[in-house]
């Protein structure tokens, strides 16, 4: 299954182009890549992991 863009998922769903299974999967795939993608930006923010995080939470 490809991967629409945001946009372009919008737009087919809004012309009704795709089936209620296509946007489940679809919206699946988004959720997937946000996930994907915030756990990078956690692992810049804490690089050493969360041992630190549980440390500072401590104090």
């Amino acid at each position: 299954m490809s991967q629409y863009n945001l946009q372009q998922f919008i737009k087919l769903w809004a012309q009704e182009k795709l089936t209620t299974e296509q946007a489940i999967g679809q919206i699946l795939l988004q959720i997937q890549e946000l996930s994907e993608r915030v756990k990078q930006v956690e692992q810049q923010v804490r690089p050493n992991g969360p041992a630190e995080s549980r440390a500072e939470t401590n104090r």
